[in-house]
């Protein structure tokens, strides 16, 4: 009977052993962190930091009180991986993330210009996971208390703006992407030529791609929204849009005009006001309307 080297076996084992380990973990080894929204608010600022399974984040900041605060703002892009965590690099500005319990340690160098009031090294929760702790310890009946309101409370979402509402240009200002967009009204005429809209805004956000963005940050509202007031009408008047408007060395002006039809004569327009978002994130009126320089182009 042929004996076996009881070292050769073992040896055998441990290396079989091994392998089945090495392959199960290269199975289930992604260069991304987990995806999720992830929280760090606070009595100040609502902060929340989104990642997708491709490793896209998008982190905004919003202080609670009057929308389009300046310590307000947002970043995004795209995680790579590195010894420890997750790493993202624009210019000067650089993120870090690193596994912490229930969630992720965020550490952040020279964004804060525009990205808002992020925490140099903050913890970032992830959403769900403060509850199902708390709801472990047994804890005496909280007494009521009034929820803070973030600073974009009341706006509509990404969603109904990209369903209702028509985008008519995009800019920036401050690093924020800045969307002109209007909310047509009917007009209750089908054979009217006027158009007429209920509102007009400059939308403040991370970005202008909304059919990019998961359902999720769909859900949520932009960052900010100044609304630019509109010239009253009458039933046989409406309004058109003109913008990349400038003045002087100021661009990015809107211009609306109130048109008017009078049976069959013919169409007059009147300018009536022009506007434009200052770095403050204000609306600013350019008065008068007539000195704005507007390209030949369709109105809107």
């Amino acid at each position: 009977m042929k004996r076996s080297n009881p070292l050769v076996a073992l040896g055998l084992l441990c290396a079989g052993a091994l392998n089945a380990t090495a392959g199960v973990a290269a199975e289930g080894y992604s260069p991304f962190p987990p995806a999720g929204v992830y929280e760090a608010s606070d009595s100040g600022f609502e902060r929340l930091l989104t990642i997708r399974k491709d490793g896209g984040f998008t982190l905004e900041v919003m202080q609670k009180g009057k929308p389009g605060a300046l310590r307000s703002g947002a970043g995004e892009g795209v995680l790579t991986d590195a010894p420890g965590g997750w790493r993202y690099a624009e210019g000067r500005c650089t993120m870090t993330l690193r596994r912490a319990a229930g969630g992720m340690q965020l550490h952040v160098e020279a964004c804060a210009s525009d990205w808002g009031d992020v925490p140099f090294d903050g913890k970032y929760a992830l959403q769900g996971a403060r509850g199902a702790a708390a709801a472990s310890v047994p804890t005496p009946a909280p007494q009521a208390a009034t929820p803070a309101t973030p600073a974009n409370a009341g706006l509509p979402s990404r969603r109904q703006l990209d369903d209702t509402w028509s985008s008519l240009d995009i800019g920036g200002v401050a690093g924020k992407t800045v969307i002109v967009m209007v909310k047509p009204a009917h007009s209750g005429t089908t054979d009217s030529i006027l158009e007429h809209f209920s509102k007009a805004a400059f939308v403040i956000d991370t970005t202008s791609d909304y059919q990019a963005l998961p359902p999720a940050a769909m859900a949520r509202p932009p960052i900010g929204l100044v609304e630019i007031p509109l010239p009253p009408t009458r039933a046989d008047q409406g309004l058109e849009f003109e913008v990349e408007c400038s003045d002087g060395k100021v661009d990015d002006i809107v211009v609306i005009s109130v048109d008017s039809q009078d049976g069959a004569k013919p169409m007059t327009r009147q300018r009536a006001s022009a506007w434009r978002l200052n770095d403050r994130l204000q609306a600013v009126e350019i008065k008068p309307a007539s000195r704005v320089k507007c390209p030949v182009q369709p109105g809107y």
